[in-house]
């Protein structure tokens, strides 16, 4: 009788283990922004500028090969970290649009790239722009300023009080 009883136990837990789904381990997006997302986004957005200040107008683009390929391997690695934003412990409490936004940088990295292998100043430039409003965006709804919208588990924001 208590083999029974032994035998039973543990195929419980075995039912009970093999029913229970893995729980995404959540991440840390505030780190993978600040240490990874910006300052390489930021190397893309330096890349080409058009600056007028007290010394008067200028231009800023790539002045050789090396220099595109950095922009170029700028936007390859943002693609890769959008692709990484993707993954279920970043999703993990956000609406439905979280894959969405994610998909939307992955989409506009692909084109930032192509812009810089393109050697193009011009379309580095929008694709930077688009890259910006991109970001904007997200964080309209998941990095709110006081008073603003903020995040719900729909694909949803509502003021706070």
């Amino acid at each position: 009788m208590e083999k029974h009883w032994s035998l039973a136990a543990t195929a419980i837990l075995l039912v009970a283990g093999c029913s229970k789904q893995d729980q995404p381990v959540k991440k840390d997006v505030k780190a993978l922004m600040a240490q990874h997302v910006q300052p390489t986004t930021q190397t893309y957005w330096d890349a080409v500028q058009f600056v007028s200040d007290a010394s008067g107008a200028r231009e800023i683009v790539p002045k050789n090969d090396a220099e595109w390929q950095r922009t170029a391997e700028a936007a390859k690695m943002l693609k890769q970290l959008a692709e990484e934003l993707k993954d279920p412990g970043y999703a993990e409490g956000r609406g439905s649009d979280w894959q969405a936004f994610a998909q939307g940088l992955a989409d506009v990295s692909e084109q930032a790239q192509q812009a810089a292998e393109q050697k193009s100043p011009e379309k580095v430039l929008e694709a930077g722009g688009t890259l910006y409003n991109v970001c904007s965006a997200c964080h309209e709804v998941y990095m709110p300023s006081p008073g603003g919208l903020v995040p719900t588990d729909q694909n949803a924001a509502t003021p706070t009080q």
